[in-house]
């Protein structure tokens, strides 16, 4: 594709000419864009996930005999159920259809309780670090994008025939289906997993007030 040198990268401190005409990015900034959900979103990897998992994990373990988990896990079952109805339809939206099929796929792969702690885990992830997100949308895409890394369906491998090995190739979402897939899983789980982020702040603060009055009472003692 042709650069069209008279626009600029609307990107901060990245002078490069833009993709196009009609694109405010360059073409790195752009890919950028349609994979992660902002010109300027960096992926949210598995290391950095893990801490919320564990504490997502941990307030499961000490309400293990809570009803809110079955009934999370049913939301994930109708979500399955209507891609399933999706995928089956001829005509509409081949978004809407292409997200149906990376449900199946997740589902097939993964235990409800593994999407639903994964999901949950973003959530408090965005709200003890909002900033680590550029925009709404980038937080759709970059929740859709963890979750479907949890199934091995969207990767396969191929002979490269230059290095006679076996490279691994990636499937890309399409930035509406991965937007979708982001949707849904909000509106399942969104509000659990911002309530849990509350509660492990007031937690926090408990702690923090209990340490206190101990310090205040060590100064007081004669």
């Amino acid at each position: 594709m042709r650069t069209h040198l008279s626009n600029r990268c609307r990107v901060h401190h990245c002078s490069k000419p833009s993709a196009s005409r009609f694109s405010p990015y360059c073409h790195r900034h752009k890919s950028i864009h349609r994979r992660q959900g902002a010109p300027d979103q960096t992926a949210i990897t598995i290391t950095e996930l893990r801490p919320f998992r564990d504490r997502v994990l941990a307030r499961i373990a000490s309400n293990e005999t809570s009803p809110l988990w079955a009934h999370l896990e049913d939301r994930w079952i109708t979500i399955v159920s209507e891609a399933k109805t999706d995928a089956k339809r001829s005509v509409g939206n081949r978004y809407q259809r292409s997200a149906a099929y990376e449900f199946i796929n997740i589902s097939m792969d993964c235990d409800p309780r593994q999407i639903i702690v994964t999901t949950l885990a973003m959530f408090v992830l965005w709200h003890d670090m909002p900033w680590r997100f550029r925009s709404d949308a980038a937080f759709r895409i970059q929740l859709a994008r963890r979750v479907r890394a949890l199934s091995g369906r969207h990767s396969g491998q191929v002979y490269d025939h230059r290095t006679g090995k076996q490279k691994r190739i990636y499937r890309e979402m399409t930035p509406k289906a991965g937007n979708i897939i982001g949707q849904k899983l909000s509106s399942a789980f969104g509000a659990t997993g911002f309530q849990l982020a509350l509660l492990d702040k007031r937690a926090r603060e408990d702690a923090l007030k209990a340490q206190d009055a101990i310090a205040t009472a060590l100064k007081e003692l004669q």
